[in-house]
């Protein structure tokens, strides 16, 4: 592992975090990790500088990938919000990139080594939810995939819409999902989950807040299952509205 080019990497994206300004897609391959630990550890040193947690454990992840090769970072506690949320388009860096997704609260803890159905009975509510999308580095979809993964693996916000508590139930992996931008419907897919269930990466998840945090999810935990749609980029002004048949809404004002 080379120490020095993480602790660079870590450097320049809490210096775009707090600035504004983006790194340029050449600092971005250059300083970009060679592995996916590298990717990690650059993930915890900026949580820990900006103090996303409050020196505490996360309470909210995304997770995504495929079962051959997953990925997951926390979510900042202060970027865990509520729907219907307006987001400061000044804040940005080079996308407001939406993805429609359905996220999980656990009613119990979930230790590393869970099974598939442990999961499953670990849920106690499930939400609908946008997934705002940014990266601090110019030009992404060149970049390196562990530049992104590094990054907070491209993640700026949470937004958790309205849902059920009535646990995990096998007819929301057929829900159609929709997503409309300033009234008018714009995509809308039935079961249309990348690994066709959304609770598939769970298991792995755990097994990785272990790695990472010390310790399995927890009870209250949010967890955001992977996207339905791939990614929508709204502009400023933009109204978004995710919905999922049978389980609810959220939504998104971008301000111009």
């Amino acid at each position: 592992m080379n120490r020095l080019a993480t602790h660079l990497l870590a450097k320049a994206l809490c210096n775009a975090w707090t600035t504004g300004q983006s790194l340029s897609n050449k600092q971005a391959h250059q300083l970009a990790p060679q592995s996916s630990e590298e990717a990690y550890l650059i993930q915890q040193q900026v949580a820990a500088q900006l103090n996303f947690f409050d020196g505490q454990r996360p309470t909210a992840w995304k997770v995504g990938g495929n079962r051959e090769l997953s990925a997951a970072t926390p979510i900042a506690d202060a970027h865990t919000v509520s729907s219907p949320f307006t987001f400061d388009t000044s804040t940005a860096h080079n996308m407001l990139g939406i993805e429609a997704e359905l996220a999980v609260q656990l009613k119990a803890p979930l230790w590393a080594g869970s099974t598939r159905q442990e999961a499953q009975e670990a849920i106690g509510h499930v939400v609908v939810a946008i997934e705002l999308c940014d990266v601090r580095a110019i030009g992404w979809p060149q970049l390196p995939p562990h530049f992104l993964l590094a990054d907070q693996q491209m993640n700026r916000c949470l937004v958790l819409g309205s849902g059920l508590a009535e646990g995990w139930q096998p007819q929301f992996a057929h829900s159609t999902a929709s997503l409309s931008v300033n009234g008018t419907t714009l995509q809308e897919k039935q079961s249309a989950h990348p690994l066709n269930d959304p609770l598939a990466l769970l298991p792995w998840l755990a097994n990785h807040a272990e790695k990472q945090v010390g310790s399995g999810l927890a009870a209250g935990d949010w967890i955001t299952t992977g996207a339905w749609l791939g990614i929508y980029e709204a502009k400023p002004g933009d109204t978004i509205v995710v919905s999922f048949s049978g389980i609810g809404e959220a939504r998104c004002v971008f301000s111009k």
